[in-house]
């Protein structure tokens, strides 16, 4: 049982600080995430892709092929997406998707550009990551933690090791362990039947 308990809480502890993980590199780094929800990116990026976007150094424009993530209006991040840099132009750059066949209609500025993608987390680990983001399951992991966290790793009523004893409430010891019975000398005089008195 105790080692079931300390399991528990060895997991709730994990998922915690997986959980607190994205936030601080957040606030550490300054990166942000996206989520990948086209597929004008394919192969390079697949539908459900999270993206972790570096922030803007203002040179994103000047390297053909390099990926870039933008907005329409500068600085929202409500219709951002992510496409590559195809030609630079004295308006700006050209961007294209890699699973597009033509390019953007219309060139982008500098202005536009809120970050570059740093690392792609993709699959099972895009996933774990998209559910961590859920209030749901951030509110169901902490509150498994904190059951964890309360439950007693020691039964109780049993002998501890240290002290040698019982969790046993007071009065509840066995008969057998009652006092001994009185002594001999100690049970009043019997006269003897059949014997007769001076």
């Amino acid at each position: 049982m105790r080692i079931t308990i300390l399991f528990m809480r060895t997991i709730a502890s994990l998922a915690l600080a997986a959980l607190a993980v994205p936030f601080l590199w957040s606030t550490v780094s300054g990166d942000y995430y996206m989520t990948v929800t086209g597929v004008s990116m394919r192969p390079t990026y697949e539908l459900g892709d999270v993206l972790v976007v570096q922030q803007a150094q203002g040179d994103e424009l000047q390297t053909v092929g390099a990926p870039v993530i933008v907005s329409f209006i500068p600085g929202e991040r409500t219709d951002q997406y992510v496409h590559r840099v195809h030609e630079i132009t004295p308006e700006g750059a050209i961007l294209k998707g890699d699973g597009n066949e033509i390019v953007d209609p219309a060139p982008v500025t500098q202005e536009q550009v809120l970050g570059s993608p740093r690392i792609v987390l993709q699959g099972n680990v895009a996933t774990l990551f998209r559910l961590s983001e859920l209030w749901a399951v951030r509110l169901i992991v902490g509150a498994f933690f904190l059951i964890a966290l309360f439950i007693p790793s020691r039964p109780r009523g049993r002998r501890t090791a240290e002290t040698g004893e019982t969790n046993q409430p007071r009065g509840t010891e066995r008969t057998g362990e009652r006092a001994a019975a009185q002594p001999e000398d100690a049970q009043p005089d019997r006269v003897p039947v059949g014997a007769s008195h001076g």
